[in-house]
């Protein structure tokens, strides 16, 4: 049967490199103008109900009242399908950039508040601030309290805001602010600072740690904060004509389908970019799809304008293949394939193209080797990487029990290039020896070690075998590592089924640069192999 290589060519058609942004927000503008001013054609995406403030009306393209309904192809070559209404019609893109505004939510519950004339959000605030004179909102020696942080702690980025409307209407305007905080972040670039000149200008802070004011209405829907000085166990009562209240900050509510669509790895608290080094600045698991701004996670908005510019450098590269590294190439050997589709499954960089023959598409490949362990029918391929061949061609022959005493025992190290691989140079350059009869096999991610690697380990002679992965959230594949455990402990459970002491595979998380903390970890299991061994 004929076992021809299926590799996905470039595929670099004549059509202009567009690029689709989802967002229409001051970062996603911001975005979309300077790809304008680089000669990239970008598009807008913007949902139903997100407001259209353009600031460069000449270089954007809008794209009003979408929602992504699906999308296929891969990096330099996406196929989006998107809905308006009950139309369906579809977009090519080069690249697609998640730029959506985060949501903003009133913490009122938890001050024990409910919406009302007098007790504002942050956000309200500003807007009233934007559209019209704050001595006509408030008049004259208004007090105005802001609430911060109380029970929990509030987001550098909102704190940042709050202590600038405080500090805004203390400094300009006829009223007295006071600022009642829990613990008050100040992360910020420049809110320390603002900090100072709130007090400066009169604003009066109070901070809380364990008993937090009681608020109640008087008859003229003013407010009487009732609490005890925490230093003298003094109470005192504030009265006060308005309150403004901090926010919660998450994910838009069209991000999630966005990222479920786009398959997209989110983060804890649903933002389109999981918690993951790697990924930072602006990836995402997926080569061509980048997110930024109120998409990626809470941002202050000098931030997000930070982060147009950021995405923009990215996406740039990406479209000139400045971002591409040397990467093994893969390839699915069309006669040995069947179908079963486990690599697509597998595939953290949706890299697999299902296609009259599935095929891994190259633009998209990460060269993980994931899908390359996980083929049961062993129809993929990875170029120079051997890694049965390289297991037996380093470890002896088994020798009889009897003397089994007469070396060091063998010891097979399965470890990712880039993680263990440079711990391992970087032990060396430190003058540490591995001990005898341990070899190491380096391979792009331990994600790429199969269940039967590990077995054809013990059955060429090792006595122990050590498979060393990257930390949780350190893996450039996302998934390398927790694989790679699930496969470790699967052969685990199989060695103690046979009789085997399963003490004698062991998996352990390394970082590139843990060079002494590495050779202390083999020293040590081979102390316990030695020991296990009787050799």
């Amino acid at each position: 049967m004929d076992e021809k290589p299926n590799t996905d060519m470039r595929r670099k058609g004549s059509r202009s490199p567009d690029v689709m942004i989802f967002g229409s927000g001051a970062c996603a503008q911001k975005i979309a103008a300077n790809l304008y001013d680089h000669g990239i054609h970008a598009w807008l995406a913007a949902s139903e109900d997100a407001p259209r403030k353009a600031v460069r009306s000449d270089s954007l393209h809008w794209l009003s009242g979408i929602e992504l309904h699906n999308c296929r192809g891969f990096a330099k070559n996406f196929d989006l399908k998107l809905r308006r209404g009950k139309l369906l019609f579809d977009q090519h893109a080069a690249a697609i950039v998640l730029a959506e505004d985060d949501h903003r939510s009133p913490n009122y519950a938890p001050y024990g508040l409910e919406p009302a004339h007098r007790v504002l959000s942050i956000s309200s605030l500003e807007e009233k601030m934007h559209r019209e004179s704050t001595q006509e909102l408030f008049g004259d020696d208004a007090r105005i309290v802001f609430l911060n942080g109380w029970q929990n702690d509030s987001h550098p980025a909102i704190a940042q805001r709050m202590l600038a409307g405080c500090l805004r209407l203390q400094s300009q305007f006829r009223v007295t602010t006071y600022f009642m905080t829990g613990n008050l972040k100040v992360a910020a670039d420049g809110t320390e600072a603002m900090v100072q000149a709130a007090k400066r200008a009169g604003a009066i802070f109070l901070k809380f740690t364990r008993h937090f004011p009681t608020i109640q209405t008087d008859p003229e829907d003013r407010f009487e904060f009732d609490y005890l000085d925490e230093l003298t166990r003094t109470p005192f009562r504030l009265r006060a004509d308005w309150m403004v209240v901090d926010e919660s900050i998450g994910p838009g509510g069209h991000l999630d389908g966005l990222a479920h669509r786009l398959a997209i790895r989110q983060d804890s608290f649903g933002f389109a970019q999981s918690d993951n080094v790697h990924r930072l600045s602006n990836a995402t698991n997926r080569r061509g799809v980048f997110v930024a701004g109120g998409s990626r996670g809470i941002l202050s908005a000098d931030e997000q304008l930070a982060d147009a510019d950021q995405v923009t450098l990215s996406v740039l590269a990406f479209l000139q293949d400045l971002d591409v590294e040397p990467l093994p190439g893969v390839e699915i050997v069309r006669g040995r394939c069947v179908r079963c589709l486990t690599c697509h499954r597998l595939c953290p960089h949706k890299a697999i193209d299902i296609g009259p023959h599935v095929s891994v598409v190259t633009e998209a490949c990460q060269s993980c080797g994931i899908c390359v362990a996980g083929c049961p029918a062993r129809a993929i391929q990875m170029d120079g990487v051997q890694i049965g061949a390289d297991v037996y061609r380093r470890l002896r022959t088994p020798v009889a029990i009897e003397d089994a005493s007469a070396g060091p025992p063998q010891i097979m190290v399965f470890g990712c290039s880039r993680s263990a691989g440079q711990a391992l140079e970087l032990s060396r350059l430190a003058g540490h020896v591995l001990p005898g009869g341990v070899e190491f096999v380096e391979v792009p991610c331990a994600g790429t070690i199969s269940s039967r690697h590990l077995l054809a380990a013990f059955e060429a002679g090792a006595d122990g075998v050590m498979l060393c992965s990257c930390h949780t959230d350190n893996c450039r594949s996302e998934i390398g590592n927790q694989v790679a455990r699930k496969r470790a402990d699967a052969v685990r459970h199989l060695l103690e089924e046979a009789g085997v002491d399963g003490s004698r595979l062991d998996i352990s998380s390394v970082a590139a640069n843990m060079g002494n903390e590495f050779t202390l970890m083999i020293n040590a299991f081979a102390h316990r192999i030695k020991a296990l061994t009787g050799s």
